[in-house]
């Protein structure tokens, strides 16, 4: 049995569009298929989210620009979809970064503060070391 992560104070509408977003955009990356996956954990006081892809990867070029608005590496995107998570993340206090292997795939790193204890509706223990769920969920795309 794995323990539960840490509460996150955060809207689920705003959030559920910018995981999204980043499922979307990964298996846009893997056109031929692969695997998309998602993991979470707990690093240093935050919940962590990663999706990462096996798809073809980007550029460090294209990865410096990802976040700006307009920039797009689609042929039919507004460029938008990234600053938007990137604000979202923001918004909620956390964090967002990127590695991507070109040729190899590329992943999207999440960490959002944890809820703090003044603010929790149940006590809960003081966090401790890095705590990783299995709750990893990997597909292939079509």
């Amino acid at each position: 049995m794995t323990e539960p992560l840490p509460d996150i104070d955060a809207d689920p509408d705003l959030l559920h569009r910018a995981f999204q977003n980043l499922v979307l955009n990964a298996l846009d990356a893997m056109p031929a298929g692969g695997t998309l996956t998602l993991r979470t954990s707990e690093q240093n006081g935050n919940v962590r989210i990663e999706v990462a892809d096996t798809g073809k990867g980007l550029t460090p070029e294209e990865c410096s620009r990802l976040f700006t608005p307009y920039y797009t590496t689609k042929l039919q995107g507004t460029g938008l979809g990234l600053a938007i998570v990137q604000s979202v993340v923001s918004d909620h206090r956390g964090a967002i970064s990127v590695i991507s292997d070109e040729g190899r795939g590329t992943a999207f790193r999440i960490d959002l503060p944890q809820r703090q204890a003044g603010h929790a509706a149940t006590a809960r223990e003081p966090a401790t070391e890095s705590k990783s769920t299995p709750s990893t969920l990997a597909a292939a795309s079509d």
